[in-house]
């Protein structure tokens, strides 16, 4: 369980850049706490007993929301510990893709959500068999299928359970083509939530995968570096991309060991193609590298040339939004107070992508807080 650093009734923090984009706020401000929620946010609050914390030439945001990770540490290979990796870098919720399903969801939540201070959520697995490691092909044979299992499972566990993931690269469907998608939205269509969908190497273009979505479904991996990617082959974005985006589908980056390209990245960017949700897809191989953490993946953005605002809004009111957490992801008075404050660091930082590609960059963006429910449960320094 994440420590709780400090615990007062009240807190000011005075003089910050609050971005928040669900209440198109971009200025500096002050944000007031008050026994674990937002009471205002505005010019000079007054102290009021609070104690005042100076974060003055620092940006605060509402609490990161990572919409693709994999934290069922207790019966996968893959994955880690929400409260060792999430308050040191601003996420305050975090989303399990998939690593479970119906069969391992008492696990899920007894293992990872229960003991868990960080909020956590999940996308089950249309496969019984989850995502026990990286490489299983859990939909090489539809067997492993159930959808009314799958949807009695989310429909019994609403607060953990926030959509269905379906993962369609050829290596892990088999022989099964575009079947695996279309019960996975079916169960999802059941259980009235969105499906999340792993791309990159799929059986047909991704416009056969964006015709069965439905407006608030999401595309994760969307810039990856493989076949049947978002770009034609004048790296132009496809149309039926374009057309599907403006149906509602969600571009997620999901970055990963294996799925996000700065080249793609580059290209899309330069056409106004920015991702919906910013994701890190976590898990023991990438967090020691290429990915490391939510902040690092979001400050590949910003030096991609992803405008700040929308990169909040990626990280925040966007993929609660997606997960029907409305609560999360804002500063709004009356919400839990879950903040995270935020250096811009000046200077020459190395990145790299999913593909061996290396960057030197500018700008990075460095977590200095956390705050859980009006608790630090983090301070750099």
């Amino acid at each position: 369980m994440a420590t709780v650093i400090e615990n007062h009734p009240g807190l000011l923090l005075r003089g910050g850049t609050v971005v928040d984009p669900s209440q198109a706020l971009n200025r500096v401000c002050d944000v007031a706490i008050r026994d674990g929620s937002i009471s205002a946010v505005g010019d000079g609050l007054p102290d009021d007993g609070h104690r005042v914390i100076d974060v003055s030439g620092r940006y605060v945001f509402p609490g990161l929301v990572d919409l693709h990770a994999h934290i069922c540490w207790g019966f996968t290979d893959i994955g880690l510990v929400p409260d060792d990796i999430c308050p040191s870098t601003g996420v305050t919720a975090i989303v399990d893709a998939g690593s479970s399903s119906w069969p391992s969801q008492d696990a899920f939540r007894r293992i990872v959500a229960e003991p868990s201070r960080t909020r956590v959520f999940g996308f089950s697995n249309i496969s019984s068999v989850g995502i026990p490691t990286a490489g299983t092909p859990e939909l090489a044979s539809l067997r492993f299928v159930d959808v009314d299992r799958s949807v009695a499972a989310v429909a019994g566990n609403r607060d953990l359970m926030t959509g269905i993931k379906v993962r369609m690269g050829r290596h892990l469907i088999g022989n099964n083509g575009i079947e695996p998608m279309r019960l996975a939205v079916e169960a999802a269509d059941q259980a009235d939530v969105p499906v999340m969908v792993h791309v990159g190497n799929t059986p047909c273009p991704l416009a056969g995968i964006m015709d069965l979505l439905r407006p608030g479904d999401i595309i994760t991996h969307a810039y990856h570096g493989h076949p049947h990617g978002i770009l034609d082959d004048h790296r132009a974005i496809w149309e039926d991309v374009i057309e599907g985006r403006s149906r509602g589908i969600l571009m997620d980056v999901g970055h990963g060991a294996g799925s996000f390209s700065f080249d793609v990245a580059k290209s899309a960017f330069e056409q106004g193609f920015f991702p919906d949700a910013i994701s890190t897809d976590l898990y023991t191989v990438n967090v020691d590298g290429p990915v490391f953490d939510l902040p690092t993946t979001m400050s590949k953005m910003l030096n991609l040339g992803m405008p700040l605002e929308g990169i909040v809004e990626s990280t925040t009111s966007i993929p609660a939004a997606a997960i029907g957490r409305n609560e999360l992801g804002t500063l709004r008075p009356g919400a839990a107070a879950d903040v995270s404050v935020f250096e811009m660091e000046e200077g020459d930082f190395e990145f790299s992508d999913s593909h061996g590609n290396r960057r030197r960059w500018p700008r990075r963006l460095t977590c200095e807080m956390t705050l859980l429910d009006g608790e630090i449960v983090f301070k750099r320094r």
